[in-house]
This record gives structure tokens, sequence and C-alpha cells, in this order.
């Protein structure tokens, strides 16, 4: 029988971003029993993903908040047990921010690497939140420009931080912001290597999505979306968008030292601001190659043969509205072969139900068939959830966090939020864990009598096969 995970230690549970795992707590029947356990109030907003481990002999949920702070929480009684304000930074043209990024759980050194908006990054002790000796780190210093969106990744003895900017703009008259990847070695945090995708100064080339990097499970082999250049072109007297590795799927040595491979689909506008705001979900299909799979602000998946990149994608699928940006990342069970894609555009004849799931099953030959959608609410929703034979979703900008039906996206349960739910939900130890913009964070677990919350909860969940 399967055994629920006790940890989750980084955006997407695994280093490949399937976001999915098995379980034997949260199945068709128990899934539509599920109750909130507890509910805590934060400080900010959260739009990054909870993290969960087991902390000597304690379950603990870590949640980050726009706030600037980092809690640790109770898993099962929902207590604060220790809370780091890290600051936030009042940029001129882009607002306030605090922490976007998902950090990522070192379970062997007993580690949370956050890093904070002010470009530090942090190792706080996971039993009482106290800087590790020879931290924070000062891997940001442009940092009214440059941010770190995307989730920290650790894999190859090195945590993996990716760079962009808070909304592509620079200083008046000078440079745009500076994306970069950095790998920090965790034996030696205070020389941490790094890698330019677009070659000079003041040029883009950020590195966004919500997943950061994905690590391919037989080489170590790092693979990253890259956002746009901003280049000047003689050839059409205007910047470009896809100078040096400017919206592309790249792949690098463990170490960040070489590029192994890189595609910029020629179907993606070298000036339009389409780029991959995403990071690539790598997964193997029965019968299919390697793959990798990854959205992009163009409304389309794209999906590539990921031993062979430079060859191209071999499928591209449109799913959004080619108007509002298509960022995240899909999800992947092995166990069903299906890939489920989150904030699609959900129609139905003729109409625009609103933003949603769609579900692919991968079929023998590499054949994505289209089995099932699901509209949840609108705007950025985070990357479908897969627990076993269930998929959570979120709502987006109409709050809110949802059950499925794996297989055939038949409606299980929903809970409604106050804030805007943009952060993926996580799974442990039988338990589900969600935040939202109101700086609510919910546990939730199956009661053991019926429902309470079924077909009168979801007024505005529809499905269709």
């Amino acid at each position: 029988m399967p055994i629920e995970p006790e940890a989750w230690t980084s955006y997407g549970y695994d280093n490949q971003l399937t976001n999915s795992i098995a379980t034997r707590a949260l199945t068709l029947r128990s899934a539509p029993r599920l109750s909130p356990v507890w509910s805590t109030q934060l400080d900010g907003a959260v739009y990054a993903s909870p993290l969960a481990a087991k902390v000597d002999g304690r379950g603990l949920v870590f949640a980050a908040t726009e706030a600037g702070s980092v809690y640790a929480v109770d898993s099962g009684t929902g207590q604060i047990v220790w809370q780091r304000m890290l600051g936030v930074v009042q940029t001129v043209e882009c607002g306030t921010w605090g922490i976007t990024s998902t950090g990522a759980i070192d379970l062997e050194r007993g580690l949370l690497f956050e890093i904070s908006a002010d470009g530090l990054l942090h190792a706080l002790a996971l039993a009482t939140g106290d800087e590790a000796p020879g931290y924070p780190i000062a891997l940001v210093t442009n940092n009214h420009y440059e941010y770190v969106w995307g989730g920290l990744r650790i894999a190859n003895e090195r945590l993996y931080v990716v760079v962009a900017s808070y909304c592509d703009v620079g200083p008046p008259g000078g440079p745009m912001p500076e994306g970069r990847l950095f790998a920090v070695s965790l034996e030696s945090p205070a020389k941490p290597a790094g890698w330019d995708p677009v070659p000079g100064e003041g040029n883009l080339g950020g590195m966004w999505g919500w997943g950061g990097v994905s690590i391919d499970p037989t080489d170590g082999r790092v693979f990253t979306g890259v956002g746009n250049s901003s280049v000047w072109s003689e050839d059409c007297a205007c910047y470009v968008d896809n100078a040096g590795y400017g919206d592309s799927i790249v792949a690098l040595t463990p170490d960040i030292s070489s590029v192994l491979d890189s595609n910029n689909p020629p179907t993606v506008p070298s000036t339009e601001d389409s780029d991959f705001g995403a990071a690539p979900l790598l997964f193997q299909p029965e019968a299919c190659p390697p793959l990798a799979a990854m959205n992009n602000k163009d409304g389309a998946l794209y999906v590539w043969d990921r031993t062979r990149l430079s060859a191209g994608p071999v499928l591209r699928i449109p799913l959004g509205d080619g108007l509002a940006a298509f960022v995240g990342a899909p999800s992947w069970s092995a166990a069903k072969q299906m890939v489920y894609v989150g904030q699609s555009v959900i129609r139905e004849g003729g109409r625009t139900l609103g933003n949603g799931v769609t579900a692919w099953h991968v079929d023998p030959g590499c054949g994505f068939r289209p089995i099932w959608s699901a509209s949840f609410g609108t705007g950025s929703q985070a990357t479908p959830l897969v627990v076993g034979n269930v998929v959570f979703a979120t709502g987006g900008k109409t709050g809110g966090f949802f059950a499925v039906n794996a297989g055939d996206g038949s409606p299980l349960w929903s809970f409604p939020t106050a804030g805007l739910t943009v952060a993926a939900m996580i799974s442990v130890a039988g338990a589900v864990y969600g935040a939202d913009t109101a700086g609510v964070l919910y546990a939730f677990e199956p009661t053991r009598g019926p429902s309470s919350c079924f077909w009168r909860c979801l007024p505005a969940f529809r499905s269709r096969p």
C-alpha cells in the first residue's frame, strides 16, 4: 500500500515538478468529507506554496508571506511555532514586495532556505527559525529592480536560485534588470556559481516560473525556462525578446557551467513578450522518450523530447486565450499516465466558462488525448495537485479550493476563501494544506461522517468530458 509522504520540501513535491503523490487516506470516497481542521491568520498575502516536514517528531507546515515573514505552524493544531520577519522592499515602479518564491527544505541539515525581497538568502533552522552560521548571503544586490519569483531547489549538493525582475523595468535612464541562475554549494555557500542566459549587462532574460528549475533524475541536468530578453537589433530596429537564450527552454550541466541543449520555438514571437513564465515538468510516459512540458505566455503548452530539445517541440497545445499570461506548470500522474494543466481557458458551446484544469492522457506513441476539463474560477491559478485518484485545484481571482476525480473531472469537494487562491496546495500525512491572499493558512482532513459540503458548495463549478 502507498505511504503518505511526511514532508513536502520544495515547489512541485519532487525535483521533476510532478506535483503528484500516492495516498491511502485521500480517496474518491474520503475527499468529499474534507473539512477544515484549523485556519491560521498570517501577516500577509500568500503566493508561495506551503512546505512541510516532521521536526523532532512534530509535524510543521511552513509558509511565507508578502509581508516578508516566514512561519512554522504546528500541522495538528495550527499554532504558530515560530515567525521570522525578513522584511519587504518598496520599489518605485512596481509596488511593495515580500516573499513570493517558495523556499526549499534540507532535511539532512535541518534547514529551510528562503530568499527575502532584499536579495538575501537565508538558512533557517526548521525547529526554531534561527539563522544558520554563515547566512544570510547576499545573492541579489540590485534588489529594487531584480527579484526571485521562482521556487528554490536542492539537488546535486547545490541550491538553485533563479533571478528575474519585479516588472521588467529599470531605473530611469539606467540598464534593465538582469536575469541569472545561481547554484549555491551547500558545502561552500559563500561562493555561488552563476549563469547569465542573455550575455551582457542589463538585458533581462529572467527566470520566474514558480518551480524555478527542474532536475533530470538520471543525470542531474538542470532545466529552466527563460523569459524575454531586451536587446536592440539593427535588423528590425527594435528590442527583441529572444536574444541569447531569451524565450527558451534550456538544459545545463549540474554545476551550470555549460549549456547542454536549448530551444526557442519558432512559434514564439520575437517581439511580443511571449516568454516562458514557467519551469519545465519532467516526465516519462510509457512507450515515450523522456519529455519536458512547459507553459508559455502565448497561451500554449509546449512539449519536448528532453533528450533532443534543439529539435523543437513535439507538440504545442493552445490552452490559454493568448491575452492573459499563461504561466505556472502542469502536473503528471504516472499511475494514470495523465497530464493536468491549470489555468486553462475552459469553453463550452462557444462560451467561455472561466479558467480551470484540462486533463490529457498520453497514449502510446506520445499522443496527447483530451479527457476532461473543469472550470474553477478566473485568473492565475495554482499548479494542480494530484493525490492518488483526486486532483486539487484553486480558483485564482475568485478564490476557493476544489477537488475532482482525477479520472473524469467529476466534482468531489470545494471550500470558499475570502482571498485569492494562487499558492499551490500540498498534501502531507493524509492532510491537505492551502493558503490565500487574505493571509490565511488552512488545513483539511476527511471527517468520518457523510460529506457536509458537496453539490451545494459548488455553484461556480463546471465540468465536462
